[in-house]
């Protein structure tokens, strides 16, 4: 469990449609900077190539919501137990802390406060993260 007041470094979120457009987030709160990727499944398509975007939101204001979403507290991974799925979204999220490393990773099944997380990613870069 992280301490409340333990510092985060940076965070890593991608989100791969098994048909359509992937994304990627690299936070860096150090130097209060983020990177997204895009790759669009399609034929001859290139591999993740960053996009070139500026800033909408605050990555302090995303801080924050990293924060009271309490991703430390994720399970390490989310799937249904049932059938094979041939379609669907693949997400995960890597957490890095002073102290220690936190992974998270699903396909078609989500944290309680998914879209909370989305709506953060999406408020700060303006893109789709779904």
């Amino acid at each position: 469990m992280m301490k409340v007041k333990e510092t985060i470094n940076s965070l890593i979120a991608g989100i791969d449609g098994f048909s359509g457009i992937s994304y990627k987030i690299h936070v860096d709160f150090f130097r209060n900077t983020f990177t997204v990727f895009e790759w669009k499944n399609k034929d001859n398509a290139l591999p993740f190539t960053p996009l070139e975007r500026k800033r909408i939101g605050s990555i302090e204001d995303f801080k924050n919501e990293i924060y009271s979403m309490k991703i430390w507290e994720w399970e390490r991974s989310y799937r249904k137990e049932e059938g094979i799925i041939l379609d669907g979204k693949y997400w995960s999220i890597k957490l890095n802390t002073k102290g220690k490393v936190y992974e998270s990773e699903g396909i078609e099944c989500f944290p309680h406060d998914w879209e909370q997380f989305c709506q953060a990613v999406e408020k700060l870069t303006g893109l789709p993260f779904r």
